[in-house]
């Protein structure tokens, strides 16, 4: 276990948390190069295994969750393994 304090982060910090997520095509992903943003891959992703969720009220784009319920039953545990990704790689770069 560790015993170090998690880090407090800065306003600008939280600024940035607190404002959507918009990515540039010529700036940003570029510099990330992911291998969770391409898009192959995708459909052979494995789904977390089940665990006891916790229960929120999320607001997102009707385009998103088109896109996700288009995709068939399970698109809320679709959106959630697609959140999981995104914070395993900020944990990865020490963005958490």
């Amino acid at each position: 276990m560790d015993d170090e304090a998690p880090k407090r982060l800065s306003i600008a910090e939280k600024r940035a948390l607190a404002s959507p997520l918009v990515l540039s095509p010529t700036e940003q992903v570029r510099e990330l190069q992911v291998e969770a943003l391409r898009t192959e891959g995708w459909a052979d992703a494995e789904l977390p295994e089940q665990t006891r969720k916790k229960l929120i009220s999320l607001r997102v784009d009707p385009e998103v969750l088109d896109f996700f319920k288009a995709q068939g039953p399970g698109y809320q545990t679709r959106m959630n393994a697609v959140l999981t990704a995104y914070m395993q790689v900020k944990k990865e770069y020490g963005q958490s």
